[in-house]
């Protein structure tokens, strides 16, 4: 099973690689395609609110918002 706590770390990974809301999303959809027969509602959750982040400027997180997202995934 894909973890919140897997999608954090890894988020975290790639906030800290290169911070670009559009990059980051596009990398979210990514991971849910890779691993949607196998996500847990708060994984797909997590996953959704990220690729959401594409669909407008309401919905984006600045790089400080996501790095504490990130990091309550995988508490």
């Amino acid at each position: 099973m894909y973890s919140k706590k897997d999608f954090g770390r890894e988020l975290t990974e790639e906030i800290n690689k290169n911070f670009d809301t559009g990059k980051i999303s596009w990398w979210a959809h990514e991971k849910y395609l890779d691993h949607a027969s196998i996500l847990d509602k708060e994984t797909y959750r997590a996953i959704m609110t990220i690729i959401a982040m594409d669909e407008g400027e309401e919905f984006e997180m600045t790089k400080e918002e996501l790095l504490k997202f990130a990091a309550n995934l995988q508490k």
